[in-house]
């Protein structure tokens, strides 16, 4: 399925092209009308028990895609597109669409794991839930994301983030936050928390250094203060892979991470959810990626 809305998306005739020399494989192409539909267009095809789903957009619309085919047989591919989609580019995607598509037929399938972001009690179908691939931000990033309008998106693509980033970061102040990391609990300062699944971070960083997708565990990056003197301090760091040592920085392994600080911002797979109302985060469930 291609969602039309996102940037540098092939064209439909491209995308029908590369569909069809995919031989010994019944196709179709779908476009996705609005928020929400990958979703409900992955969950039918998961219903159906359809062998794949190729996600053709940015990480948002990977994001529905993966929520509609959590815990199926029916397997998540990607063709690129999109502002980064960065799930692509950790799995090493090609950038042609033909080759992308090929991958269904020369690729591997494995079992990837999902993170969950709900409200404690709530699944990921109830309760404002949402299953992530990437990861969940709270604090800084998801101020940004939630300020970040999609027209200003659409025209610069990842400088709208930066812009907007620049400013949010100058006003944005950490908090005190309760968390509880594997059921141990603690309180701590927050600037920017991110609970990743995989490593690279906005397809330009690697700041969960040691995330696996397939380990069962998440990574946890916390950032205790921030501003814009900190930040470009730890930029060095981060782009020589030993951030996670330095000051003002923890980072974790586990499988569950409870936040008990309402008011927080929360994004999910770089799109803005909700302010955080006691919220979890945990490694809950899989996706079959091809």
């Amino acid at each position: 399925m291609s969602n039309p809305a996102a940037r540098r998306v092939p064209t439909a005739a491209k995308l029908r092209a590369a569909l069809d020399a995919l031989e010994g494989w019944e196709t179709s192409l779908e476009e996705t009308e609005g928020a929400g539909h990958a979703t409900v267009l992955a969950t039918i095809a998961a219903q159906r028990g359809l062998d794949a789903v190729v996600a053709c957009g940015g990480d948002g619309t990977v994001n529905e895609v993966a929520n509609g085919l959590a815990a199926s047989t029916t397997a998540l591919a990607v063709v690129r597109g999109g502002t980064s989609n960065v799930w692509a580019k950790e799995t090493g995607v090609p950038k042609d669409p033909a080759s992308a598509v090929r991958l269904l037929a020369d690729g591997e399938q494995r079992a990837v794991d999902l993170g969950r972001a709900s409200a404690i009690g709530g699944s990921a179908s109830g309760g404002g839930g949402r299953y992530f691939l990437l990861m969940a931000g709270i604090g800084l990033d998801a101020a940004i994301v939630r300020d970040v309008s999609p027209t200003w998106k659409r025209r610069v693509g990842a400088a709208a983030y930066l812009l907007h980033g620049i400013g949010t970061a100058l006003r944005y102040r950490s908090v005190e936050a309760g968390l509880t990391r594997d059921g141990e609990a603690a309180s701590s300062r927050l600037y920017w928390l991110l609970v990743a699944n995989t490593r690279n971070y906005a397809g330009l960083l690697d700041i969960a250094l040691h995330a696996q997708a397939d380990d069962g565990l998440l990574d946890i990056c916390l950032l205790h203060k921030g501003g814009l003197p900190r930040l470009a301090w730890l930029l060095p760091w981060v782009l020589l892979r030993r951030h996670d040592r330095r000051a003002h920085v923890e980072y974790h392994q586990a499988r569950s991470l409870d936040i008990a600080t309402p008011g927080l911002p929360v994004q999910v797979d770089g799109e803005y959810r909700c302010d955080s109302r006691w919220r979890r985060a945990r490694c809950a469930s899989s996706c079959r990626a091809g």
